[in-house]
């Protein structure tokens, strides 16, 4: 790719980012939704950054939260060290949007590498309905998935060393985005290796396949304890789930892949894994696409879905072999939701595109241009992705200022809150241990002779109820401490 092409990318990647991320940055919010894991992650990330440069392996500042594995290391230290400067807001924001370019770039070389058309590429990979569903969930461990498009682009050219350097660098990024791009980048390898390639390339493969391993491992070892320790018990999925066009549990719903229509998910608590194909994308892809990208294509498809199928929001009853099979692989059985692997799945829809958007020029100038923009208008107005993201408010409730009057020493329990990340976020504003355990979001029962009570909306007059007249009220929230706490309490 010249330096004019590589530009003309950079700028299609920057002018995503600023349409996408732009209404939440404008307002001086933080990109991603607030019912999701956006408030999770930012607080990850703040007590990372007081700790900056060094790297802590969990904080005190929360119950149960002194081991903590962090997926995403690199996008994390980034975060966490431009916060001391910038602030965590601005931060957070600039890594989205960074992510965004990463995603335009890779995009390009992947649809290059695939013999189709890069500028395509580069504005289909960020508008991936999935995609934009793990930047709205606040999930900065996917958000360079562009560096995946790159080790398969650098696979697919016979670039072994390349490919492997990229797979160690996308662990870094997200271990998500590493194993995918490692799985992705072998099954080229064991593809391409037929006797006369392995005679020539047979070095390049074992030195790309060390050079991942390598950097992939030093990316996972520090928290490979942690991750193996924690939970992965896959929640079950109500009789019937109404937010079923993106995939908040388990897996992806067989009907969720071709049925567009916007979801209202105002006040809903959940991640978005939105895996609509997209019939622009999906009819381009079937004017360019090739046997080996439809079945690589299809086995995301079919390990998506997880375990159980389930059909419209109603399970079926039926157990998914594929999911099965996916679980013999090393760490396959770590996805909480199989359709984060249409990740993967979608950039190979998108090099397939990108074939067919090729294709087309050759019978007239104008069709790339109308399909792509047909491919656009799909994403924006008919998929279950939301584009522009939505804005987290990063401003903390007033309630908090007012604990400055509360004792010192006694740490804080937060009941009623809306998204059980929000208190972890609002640690911020007033510094103290906070008794919520980040692993269990229902905070247990107050015990006000040790501990600041604080809750929020319906919360207030039950706990009124309960505790007496609040020590101090602010809208809609409250908050109760003992009397003479600063003579009887100790910290927990």
């Amino acid at each position: 790719m010249t330096r004019a092409a590589a530009a003309r990318v950079a700028a299609i990647g920057g002018l995503v980012a600023a349409c996408l991320c732009g209404p939440a940055w404008w307002a001086g919010e933080l990109v991603g939704s607030p019912g999701a894991e956006t408030l999770g992650h930012a607080w990850v990330q703040a007590w990372a950054s007081a700790a900056w440069p060094a790297w802590p392996s969990g904080t005190e500042s929360a119950a149960g939260a002194s081991s903590w594995p962090v997926i995403d290391p690199l996008p994390t230290w980034i975060i966490a060290g431009a916060a001391r400067v910038i602030g965590l807001t601005a931060a957070w924001n600039l890594l989205v949007a960074a992510g965004i370019v990463v995603a335009a770039v890779g995009g390009a070389r992947l649809a290059k590498a695939a013999g189709g058309a890069p500028l395509f590429g580069a504005v289909a990979v960020p508008l991936m309905p999935v995609y934009l569903g793990s930047l709205t969930s606040g999930l900065t461990e996917d958000a360079m998935i562009g560096v995946v498009a790159l080790a398969l682009a650098n696979a697919l050219e016979g670039r072994w060393v390349r490919a492997g350097v990229w797979c160690g660098f996308a662990a870094w990024c997200g271990l998500y985005l590493g194993w995918m791009a490692g799985i992705g980048v072998a099954a080229i390898g064991i593809r391409a290796a037929k006797p006369a390639e392995i005679l020539r390339s047979g070095p390049r493969m074992v030195g790309g396949a060390l050079l991942a391993l390598t950097l992939g491992l030093g990316a996972a070892a520090p928290f490979a304890g942690q991750i193996q320790a924690s939970s992965v018990a896959r929640p079950a999925p109500p009789p019937h789930e109404e937010f079923w066009r993106v995939n908040p549990w388990r897996g992806a719903d067989v009907a969720s892949f071709v049925s567009p229509g916007k979801v209202a998910l105002e006040g809903a608590v959940l991640r978005e894994h939105p895996v609509y194909l997209g019939f622009a994308t999906v009819a381009l892809a079937a004017v360019g696409g090739t046997p080996v990208g439809w079945g690589a294509a299809a086995v995301c498809v079919l390990v998506a879905p997880g375990d159980d199928l389930v059909l419209a929001g109603s399970p079926l009853g039926i157990h998914n072999p594929a999911a099965t099979a996916l679980h013999a692989l090393p760490f396959g059985d770590r996805f909480r939701n199989h359709a984060r692997l249409m990740l993967v799945g979608q950039v190979v829809l998108v090099a397939m595109a990108s074939r067919g958007i090729a294709r087309l020029r050759s019978v007239h100038r104008a069709l790339p241009v109308v399909a792509t923009l047909l491919v656009v208008a799909e994403v924006v107005w008919c998929s279950p992705a939301r584009a522009p993201l939505p804005g987290t408010p990063a401003e903390s409730p007033g309630i908090y200022a007012a604990l400055a009057a509360a004792p010192a020493e006694l740490p804080v329990r937060v009941v009623g809150a809306h998204n059980p990340q929000q208190p972890l976020f609002d640690q911020r504003a007033h510094g103290r241990r906070l008794l919520n355990n980040p692993n269990r979001p229902d905070p247990g029962r107050p015990h006000p002779e040790s501990e600041i009570v604080v809750a929020f909306g319906e919360a207030v007059p039950r706990l009124t109820v309960e505790l007496g007249v609040p020590d101090v009220v602010v809208a809609d929230a409250a908050a109760w401490w003992p009397p003479n706490a600063s003579e009887t309490s100790a910290p927990p």
